[in-house]
């Protein structure tokens, strides 16, 4: 091909990408999870799907140990490689995976060292360099059609025979997958990801979907204030108390005893090892699940909803680390932080000391006490309490800023609104970490 030839080509391909760019502003990405089904394949084809990933390494700690020059003026359709094993010995490789494959690997380790030269220069401090990497999990699949693409239904096919299967480059046969009927019948097919896990290999596909596409109107719901804690893990402002603890299982623990006192590096520690990582991918799934869960029941139809910035990770250090360790409190808080309609009050704000009736902060409350009872005559159980607290602090906080105030005088000046302002305001002065005054009860 001449320099005209590729210039004009260059071109036609510039024009479609932004045409894609700009069909794809007006649709919602969404990751589509399928896991292969590898039975379908034969022995030699199953090893070449997983040696894949060994290449990807091999290739990944090559461009890692190239200076500066030499990582510039790498091809990227070299097959020969040097590479070190694991007693530090120079070992000649030769990849045999597919050219986008390594293409992928130098893209992506080229961006890492963007990444860490711009950090460098915007703040002035040496970050170290890349590290060499003993696994390498994820496959970049950058070209819908050239290293992947699907086959869902009948159309195109003969009989149905490929139907709800991948291909994959450098593999003939088509793989079979799970969870194909995810994906809606309208989608637009982006780039992918081979995942490997201790469960199996994943296919990891983006999808571009219209906007109204699984979206419905549901009823609206009153406001809610949520308290985390450690051994209730949810409590909400309405009384209900939720609980998203999975906790190990015995088997897990059998695992880790065997795995203690095998040699390591014998066949039989490797193969515990995986054992232990399949249980532990389960543990991480049954918890996501009830994070999700329980995320969808508190938000669906919510306007607002109020949490507080606890300090999980703190908690997961002190005395309750492995209660802490088996609940999904830090994968629910980032989901609903980064929730529009959530409003996050003060980590400080003392939430089980302030009464919601006078605004009093009891100063005397002790963990072992499980009722909250203030001198104005309100008692009720302290998580419940907490969570009424922050959702008043949330909805006057809210209240506050908006461009009209809605609310009363005789509202605005109530015992509870008054001491959180003063609590606030003192909060605000260099000596913050003291608790403020409060109105005294007048009971």
């Amino acid at each position: 091909m001449d320099g005209s030839a590729r210039i004009e080509k260059n071109s036609v391909i510039k024009e479609h990408g932004k045409e894609t760019r700009a069909r794809h502003a007006s649709l919602r990405p969404a990751v589509i999870e399928m896991k292969l089904d590898l039975k379908c394949l034969n022995k030699a084809e199953q090893e070449k799907l997983w040696h894949y990933f060994t290449q990807c390494r091999w290739l990944c700690n090559y461009l890692i140990s190239l200076s500066g020059d030499d990582f510039k003026t790498f091809n990227t359709k070299a097959r020969d490689i040097t590479s070190l094993d694991k007693e530090g010995n120079p070992v000649e490789r030769q990849l045999t995976m597919p050219a986008k494959f390594i293409q992928a690997v130098y893209s992506s380790i080229k961006q890492d060292m963007t990444s860490l030269a711009a950090k460098r220069e915007k703040t002035g401090k040496k970050n170290g360099k890349l590290k060499f990497r003993s696994e390498y999990n994820a496959i970049e699949l950058n070209q819908y059609g050239n290293t992947h693409w699907i086959c869902y239904g009948n159309d195109g096919n003969r009989n149905g025979k490929y139907r709800n299967t991948v291909h994959i480059s450098g593999i003939k046969r088509p793989i079979r997958v799970f969870g194909m009927e995810q994906i809606p019948p309208d989608a637009e097919f982006a780039n992918a990801k081979l995942v490997k896990r201790p469960s199996g290999i994943y296919l990891m596909l983006t999808c571009y979907i219209p906007e109204s596409k699984g979206k419905s109107e549901s009823e609206d719901k009153p406001s809610i204030g949520l308290d985390f804690g450690i051994k209730t893990t949810i409590t909400t402002s309405e009384g209900e108390k939720i609980d998203i603890t999975v906790r190990e299982p015995e088997r897990l623990k059998g695992l880790q005893k065997k795995f203690a006192r095998q040699k390591k590096g014998s066949r039989g520690w490797y193969d515990t090892r995986h054992l232990i990582r399949r249980e532990y991918e389960k543990l991480a799934n049954k918890r996501r699940a009830k994070a999700n869960q329980a995320y969808h029941d508190i938000t669906k139809g919510r306007k607002l909803i109020v949490i507080q910035d606890e300090n999980i990770k703190g908690w997961h250090k002190g005395l309750f680390g492995r209660q802490v360790q088996n609940s999904a409190l830090g994968t629910l808080k980032a989901k609903l932080i980064a929730n529009p309609n959530v409003l996050v009050v003060d980590r400080f704000f003392p939430s089980t000391k302030m009464c919601p009736g006078c605004g009093v902060i009891n100063e005397d409350i002790t963990l072992s006490d499980r009722i909250f009872t203030c001198g104005c005559g309100y008692s009720e159980d302290r998580d419940v309490k907490a969570a009424k607290t922050l959702l008043l602090a949330g909805e006057h906080k809210r209240a506050c800023i908006r461009a009209e105030y809605t609310d009363t005088p005789e509202e605005r000046k109530s015992d509870f609104y008054t001491s959180y302002e003063i609590w606030e305001h003192s909060a605000r002065r260099p000596g913050k970490g003291k608790s403020p005054e409060a109105p005294s009860s007048k009971h």
